[in-house]
């Protein structure tokens, strides 16, 4: 007789009531069959028929545990009923007793009205603008609102229904571009247009006004420093600079601000709206704002803009109430400052006081050096020096006009180091575009920090190992094969300090004879460097000029 080891069925009977009744001995209860089966047969068995008992006495005990559970709810709806019962009598007590004494009952406390008629909101003549420009410009609804409630709204909506003809097409709402709108204050809002282009009117209602829920009188505020610029003909930014006194108890939380431009007719011709990079300001702590300012009207220049800012005092319990400052919209006359659309600025460059700014003066570029690229055409190298005795420029970087004669070639951006130290030489390739020879070049300096030494680089030693002069070549079109020389350098990075280095960048230049540079790369893929650790590194330079005979290196590191 054979046993079905996969069903644990008798293979007699079918039956799966078997039960071991010796050394590799199983016997069926159902029809007294009896088998023997090889030891790891047996072992098999024994452990597969134990997962049958305790899978079977995990059903028991799930039947057992749902038969509690009914019973328990049973129970629970039984004194739900009792209760009901005991509340339906005691509402009807205090219903009959207040029937009989209502004086007796106290007064509730009545619930603040913020409500405020939409009518006090005054809506100028709508006008559509394309904010944006080429392809992504996008079409809106450009509407000004007053505040004429006589009361600081919280949040005003104003919305748009849009019609062609009688027929009514879609709506669409924005907010106000500022938490309170104060009385007497006006502010700019841009409504998206529907996407049905035909649209033939709209009719504009104001949504539920309400005045702020927790409110009190408080001074205005006001950018210590502050700056509108503008970088190509897209839009504008506005930076500035908060403080909270010293002598003011009080921490500042939810600070934004809304800033307008204006044509010299007064027309809205930008927008922008943005928060503080602090969430929270306590007393003595400062922070800065960076607005972005989306523009339309391309025709009209900025002629005058205005700012004001909105905050709330932050409470001990985490409550913020806002605050309601009279007078708060800062107006001024002029245009942005204009930069070169390619320099990136950040807002703390922008800001920074001049005790605070490097000397642009201790910058050099020095003269182009011409040399010929892998496929024999010609390029430029220069290097710029920072010839400070004591004072290091934080993220040098400009714009170089790049000129033949009177004929502008097009532009090189020059991105340098995080910090340049004095008497460090950073290179710099610049490529003509169309121009046979580079005569001239123009140089526009983006606004630069600086830091005293020792400064905030983590030192590194970088060793020049090895150089090994070489020639390569390069097959242009299938056609053309030109031959270059290179070196072949081997090095590497040591952290001798205590902390670790995450990044570090290194650049590596050749030069000749005179100390004219003829060739330069930077290191790519440095891992991080523990202390006391080195990183080796590998690079192979094309050499642009004459033949090199010493190599140099400028670092940058960062914990």
């Amino acid at each position: 007789m054979t046993i079905d080891l996969q069903t644990l069925k008798c293979g007699e009977c079918g039956s799966n009531a078997l039960k071991r009744t010796g050394l590799n001995q199983y016997a069926c209860q159902h029809c007294g069959s009896v088998t023997l089966v090889e030891d790891n047969v047996s072992d098999r068995l024994d452990r597969v028929l134990d997962q049958v008992k305790n899978a079977a006495g995990e059903r028991l005990a799930q039947e057992q545990a749902l038969k509690q559970k009914m019973v328990m709810r049973n129970a629970g709806i039984a004194v739900a009923a009792v209760l009901g019962v005991g509340l339906v009598a005691m509402v009807a007590s205090l219903i009959s007793a207040r029937d009989e004494h209502p004086r007796t009952q106290p007064a509730r406390a009545s619930v603040v009205d913020r409500t405020i008629p939409v009518d006090g909101l005054r809506l100028g003549e709508p006008r559509q603008v394309l904010v944006g420009s080429g392809g992504s410009a996008q079409a809106r609804l450009l509407v000004v609102a007053r505040n004429e409630t006589g009361k600081p709204l919280e949040r005003a909506n104003v919305k748009a229904v849009f019609y062609d003809g009688d027929t009514r097409l879609e709506e669409r709402g924005e907010s106000l571009p500022i938490g309170v709108l104060q009385p007497g204050e006006s502010a700019p809002v841009l409504i998206d247009l529907p996407r049905a282009t035909t649209a033939t009117r709209q009719e504009l209602q104001v949504q539920r006004l309400s005045a702020p829920y927790r409110s009190a009188e408080g001074p205005r505020l006001v950018f210590e420093r502050v700056r509108l610029v503008q970088q190509g003909t897209d839009g504008a930014r506005l930076v500035g600079r908060i403080a909270n006194g010293k002598d003011n108890s009080a921490t500042l939380a939810g600070i934004e601000a809304l800033v307008t431009l204006y044509d010299d007719a007064g027309n809205v011709i930008g927008i922008g709206h943005g928060y503080a990079q602090a969430s929270e300001l306590k007393p003595g702590a400062r922070t800065s704002m960076d607005i972005g300012i989306r523009s339309f009207g391309r025709g009209a220049a900025v002629a005058a803009w205005d700012y004001r800012i909105g905050y709330s005092t932050l409470e001990a319990n985490g409550a913020r109430v806002a605050v309601l400052s009279p007078d708060r919209v800062i107006r001024a006359v002029g245009a942005p400052e204009v930069f070169n659309p390619e320099l990136r600025m950040g807002t703390e460059d922008l800001l920074a006081d001049e005790s605070e700014r490097f000397d642009q003066a201790h910058l050099e570029l020095l003269p182009l050096i011409p040399g010929l690229n892998t496929i024999r055409q010609r390029t430029y190298m220069t290097e710029l020096v920072n010839r400070s005795k004591d004072q290091i420029a934080i993220a040098p970087a400009a714009v170089i006009s790049r000129f033949d004669g009177s004929k502008l070639d097009g532009t090189t951006v020059l991105g340098g180091p995080a910090y340049l130290y004095p008497g460090e030489r950073f290179p710099v390739q610049i490529d003509p575009s169309r121009a046979d020879r580079i005569t001239q070049t123009r140089v526009e300096w983006k606004p630069m920090r600086r830091a005293a030494l020792p400064g905030p680089r983590t030192p590194l030693e970088v060793t020049i190992d090895s150089t090994r002069a070489t020639t390569g070549s390069v097959l242009l079109n299938f056609s053309q094969r030109f031959t270059y020389k290179a070196v072949d350098i081997k090095g590497s990075v040591k952290n001798p300090g205590t902390g670790i280095v995450r990044k570090a960048r290194v650049w590596v230049s050749l030069r000749d004879r005179e100390g004219r540079l003829t060739g330069f790369k930077m290191v790519e893929n440095l891992p991080a460097i523990a202390p006391g650790e080195s990183a080796p590194f590998e690079v192979s330079i094309q050499q642009q000029a004459r033949d090199f005979a010493t190599v140099e290196a400028v670092y940058q590191s960062t914990e």
